[in-house]
């Protein structure tokens, strides 16, 4: 179950991926315009293509007229966990599961904004080491509020003290509860929870 979100959130990782994403939403495509538009070649926008399918991001459909031509359509369950994952409860709202969707991104929003307060540690994603690393990828599972929370660290963290590390800690919470939320919206979208 997670394995399937985590491959969503892999194959979104590339921005080439997302541009197709973007491209899909306004409407099914063929491959061919799909490369055009994102300004690939064919065989660099077929692999594309492939791990959208493997990720279960898109269809795709044959036509009945020539078996050769194949138009691609965007899966919404796999794009709402991208949303719920990028604006903390927008999964849930769009379950209208709003009394969820609002605690979480109350939830989400206060864990960062008191973790930038204290002045934690918000992790750059070039870090030199695994815990840097992992840091980052907390961090980032705060979708949108990890970008609120760089903004607010304006003076860089302060971990030699306790509030620092204590708010080293709530980003990360934050992160890894948003991570959480989106994957719970994510199943049940896909009817495997209630």
């Amino acid at each position: 179950m997670a394995k399937d979100a985590a491959a969503v959130f892999d194959a979104l990782a590339d921005p080439t991926r997302r541009n197709v994403v973007q491209l899909l939403s306004h409407g099914p495509r063929r491959a061919g315009e799909i490369a055009a538009a994102a300004g690939t070649s064919g065989p660099a926008m077929s692999r594309h293509l492939r791990i959208l399918l493997a990720a279960g991001v898109v269809t795709d459909e044959r036509s009945p007229a020539d078996a050769r031509v194949r138009v691609f359509h965007l899966r919404p369950d796999s794009v709402a966990a991208a949303a719920a994952w990028l604006v903390p409860g927008l999964g849930h709202a769009l379950l209208k599961m709003w009394s969820r969707a609002l605690a979480i991104f109350f939830t989400v929003g206060l864990l960062v904004i008191l973790g930038a307060s204290m002045r934690g540690n918000i992790f750059p994603p070039n870090g030199d080491d695994a815990f840097s690393k992992l840091g980052y990828v907390a961090d980032m599972g705060a979708g949108s509020f990890y970008f609120l929370a760089r903004a607010l660290e304006v003076d860089g963290p302060d971990v030699s003290r306790a509030t620092g590390d204590y708010g080293t800690r709530l980003l990360a919470t934050a992160g890894v509860l948003n991570l959480l939320a989106a994957l719970h919206a994510y199943e049940i979208i896909r009817g495997r929870k209630a």
